[in-house]
């Protein structure tokens, strides 16, 4: 376990006015991925470290509040990169924790600049 990831994402949760759980979890989401080299991730989901919560943004002059569903930790996977006629994988980061924030469906795609 990593102390020092769980600190920052409650950390993080509190930032942003989350619900800190008492008692959370960790799963082993099992899936194939090329840049998976274990063919499992570990991952949080129903029971995640903070929940609730939201940030503010300013969207074309006006406040828009863009509400958290949930942060948690994961492990990182590796790095998949395709170019003209190869691809290839970086493995560098696979295994390190990773803190994903969840937002609720309040993003919108902006809106497209009149051409003159």
């Amino acid at each position: 376990m990593n102390e020092e990831a769980i600190r920052l994402t409650v950390l993080a949760g509190l930032m942003v006015g989350c619900e800190i759980s008492a008692a959370s979890k960790f799963d082993r989401k099992n899936y194939f991925y090329p840049d998976m080299p274990k063919n499992y991730q570990i991952s949080q989901y129903d029971r995640p470290l903070c929940t609730g919560g939201s940030v503010e943004i300013e969207v074309e002059g006006r406040p828009k509040t863009i509400r958290i569903r949930r942060i948690h930790l994961e492990e990182d996977v590796g790095k998949s990169m395709h170019f003209a006629t190869t691809s290839g994988l970086d493995f560098n980061r696979a295994g390190v924790p990773l803190m994903e924030v969840v937002t609720e469906p309040d993003l919108e795609t902006p809106r497209r600049p009149s051409r003159s």
